[in-house]
């Protein structure tokens, strides 16, 4: 099992926030996540710095509504990715990355076709090919 090493004060800051956020006491976190109570109060007010499980960051993170990945990124100085967003593991994850990259592709696909359907209010139009292929015979 991989252990996380990283910014255990940004990690504790996070979970308070969230916590705050959501209305959650130590007691609910600890229940939503399965998580001991030593290693929750270790981790909300940082009193021992050491390498953290996978598990562990997981299912905090998990069990405060966000990514799976949410706290290994935070402890790992890293943008957290957003809710339902495929892992990325790592910079070297490629796997990962990739599926990420076609999750924010989707996304942006359909954003588009909500925003061309409020500008254009339901008006057929016609694509056009712009990929320079040419038909003319010479």
């Amino acid at each position: 099992m991989a252990g996380v090493v990283g910014d255990w004060d940004a990690v504790s800051r996070e979970i308070k926030r969230r916590m705050d956020e959501r209305e959650m006491n130590q007691a609910a976190l600890i229940e939503k996540s399965g998580i001991s109570k030593a290693v929750v109060a270790e981790l909300q007010n940082n009193t021992k710095r050491r390498t953290r499980s996978d598990h562990v960051l997981r299912a905090l993170s998990e069990a405060l509504g966000l990514h799976p990945e949410h706290l290994r990124h935070i402890a790992q100085d890293r943008e957290p990715q957003p809710l339902g967003e495929p892992a990325i593991r790592s910079d070297a994850d490629i796997a990962g990355r990739l599926d990420a990259l076609d999750y924010r592709v989707a996304e942006i696909k359909q954003m588009l076709g909500v925003l061309t359907d409020a500008i254009l209010g339901g008006t057929t139009f016609t694509t056009v090919d712009v990929r320079g292929t040419d038909d003319r015979q010479d």
